[in-house]
């Protein structure tokens, strides 16, 4: 009777430390949950801090950029901070002088991710050779980030083709590659696209900028593509970039209600509230 009552309760405690043990090892197994990819480029300079900041915190995205280096120093919980270099030339012989600084706001993040050059292949952007901009790269290596290419108005043009093939044979650095794109509200184009860039230069892909743009129209009224077939375009692709492998991050470009050819890519109205669009991209994962 004795026995008995020990394996009565016995038995129903190896159940439950059996029962326990596998639901530690099942927590243990379980991936842990992803980060979002989904972030936004912001200027931070010309806007009183508290609009900027509660932009991106409305937008509910994991990171954001503002084009420069120096961190604006109030980003919303949650939100990381990535850092730009935007041009060497305008900087010129200063680049160097500049590494310290780049460098620390570089390490104040956990994740430490530096951005190259903006557009360096447009006049009206940063505007940079080739030559000019692998001589500068090694200087960006120095920071010990990882790094992003030139983000170039076309990522499978020339001067792009130039640099990424030169930069392997001069065993620089690239760790990814940053993509813009502002073309029509086509889903299979723009991930066709993607899928090209991601196979010409074998690298994952950010990308830095992207929206829907129009750019026949004179005004935003002449713009051929309506809020609602932008909307469309979002709801559609968001789910596959956040399923694509090689797509590591992406930041929708806000615009303004004002531009002709953004005019319905905007994610905020005039008085700094979310647009429809905005509310389909803070609700996105």
């Amino acid at each position: 009777m004795k026995y008995r009552a020990l394996n009565m309760l016995l038995i129903p405690l190896i159940a439950f430390l059996g029962y326990a043990t596998l639901q530690a090892f099942a927590g243990a197994t379980t991936k842990p949950k992803a980060v979002s990819k989904k972030g936004v480029g912001i200027t931070t300079y010309n806007k009183e801090a508290e609009v900027w900041e509660k932009q991106v915190e409305d937008l509910k995205v994991s990171w954001h950029y503002t084009w420069g280096y120096l961190n604006p120093g109030k980003e919303p919980q949650g939100v990381q901070f990535i850092p730009m270099v935007f041009s060497n030339k305008w900087q010129a012989d200063t680049l160097d002088a500049k590494l310290e600084e780049i460098t620390a706001s570089v390490k104040e993040h956990s994740q430490a991710i530096l951005l190259g050059f903006n557009e360096p292949d447009s006049d009206e952007q940063s505007n940079v050779s080739v030559e000019l901009a692998l001589k500068a790269w090694p200087t960006l290596m120095k920071t010990g980030a990882k790094l992003g290419s030139p983000a170039c108005v076309n990522a499978e043009g020339e001067w792009m083709r130039q640099f990424m093939q030169q930069a392997k044979e001069k065993k620089l650095r690239v760790d990814f590659v940053a993509v813009h794109w502002y073309g029509q509200p086509d889903v299979k184009q723009f991930i066709t696209k993607l899928v090209r860039i991601h196979e010409l230069y074998d690298k994952p892909i950010w990308i830095t900028e992207f929206a829907i743009g129009d750019w026949k129209a004179k005004t935003p009224a002449e713009n051929r593509y309506s809020p609602q077939v932008v909307q469309q375009f979002m709801k559609e692709t968001l789910p596959k970039l956040n399923q694509i492998a090689f797509i590591e991050r992406y930041a929708w470009f806000p615009s303004v209600p004002k531009s002709a050819a953004l005019t319905s890519s905007s994610l905020f109205n005039e008085d700094g509230s979310l647009t429809e669009l905005g509310k389909i991209y803070a609700k996105s994962p």
